[in-house]
């Protein structure tokens, strides 16, 4: 296994400089979104959104206002990963909770150099929002401990308490457990992006073999004959649908969705979700001077 010094290193070297050097020029825009700060009420000018009215304030004086906003100056960037016994799988080149882990030191990393603080919901505990070089170090090792099981639910709530100022929020999970109203009350106070991650052989099976299949989550095991085309067309069939439904129930909490695979690369994966969040970002309201 890598020591933390060594997977920054690494991500450092693969990841981030090939996307801060091409893509985080507006790095504000891309990433951070919507999230704009309630600067002042004034009447309405040519040219303003009519989705901006502030009707409580057009009802008192009788003229029509609009809100104005203005950037927030500091990113807080906010990370969990879940560490649930189902992200220990992985049939690729990694576990599903080695792919989340390197993701989202890849996102820390970057915010972090652009001046911006990072905290994080990791199986062993919380990480305090902080600054600077070493805050990408300490998750690093944080991230890499041992935790004890926590239903993912759980992860949300207290995400949802210690996020209080309105944020960019990475959920890192297979969303394999109950999620939708704990994600849905994230989703409505911050600009939340659930990184869906999955593993190519939870979709289909291979031809041939015979596969012993165990749950981590309640032990149960079983044994999948891939010889049988019934087999894996049934085991396709209902993988598909699993996953649909988890597609949907993220889009109907309200976030923003990636799909990460175990047997991506990093930089492909964020490039095609950097230029994506920029499209999104340049029909958000635009913040005035």
């Amino acid at each position: 296994m890598e020591t933390p010094e060594a997977l920054l290193a690494r991500l450092e070297l693969e990841v981030v400089r090939p996307l801060d050097g091409f893509l985080f020029g507006d790095y504000r825009g891309v990433f951070y979104g919507r999230s704009l700060e309630l600067a002042e009420i004034s009447p309405f000018s040519p040219g303003d959104e009519a989705e901006r009215i502030d009707w409580p304030a057009t009802a008192r004086t009788g003229e029509v206002h609009v809100r104005r906003y203005r950037e927030e100056r500091e990113l807080t960037l906010w990370l969990l990963l879940d560490g649930s016994p189902s992200m220990r799988f992985g049939s690729r080149r990694r576990e599903k909770y080695t792919l989340a882990l390197e993701l989202a030191l890849a996102v820390a990393h970057i915010a972090l150099r652009h001046g911006n603080r990072v905290g994080a919901v990791l199986p062993a505990g919380l990480l305090p929002p902080r600054g600077g070089k070493a805050q990408a170090l300490l998750l690093a090792r944080e991230a890499l401990r041992p935790g004890p099981p926590r239903p993912l639910g759980e992860a949300l709530d207290l995400l949802g308490r210690v996020a209080r100022r309105r944020s960019l929020l990475f959920v890192f999970s297979d969303f394999l457990d109950s999620f939708h109203e704990p994600l849905a009350r994230l989703a409505a106070r911050h600009d939340l992006v659930a990184v869906l991650v999955e593993d190519p052989l939870e979709r289909a099976l291979p031809e041939g073999g015979v596969f012993s299949f165990f749950d981590p989550e309640t032990g149960a095991t079983a044994e999948v004959n891939a010889f049988d085309p019934r087999v894996r067309a049934a085991y396709q069939k209902r993988a598909a649908a699993l996953r649909e439904a988890r597609i949907q129930g993220i889009r109907r909490a309200g976030a923003d969705l990636l799909l990460a695979s175990t047997e991506a690369d990093l930089v492909p994966l964020l490039l095609g979700f950097v230029e994506r969040r920029r499209r999104w970002s340049s029909r958000a309201p635009k913040a005035s001077s």
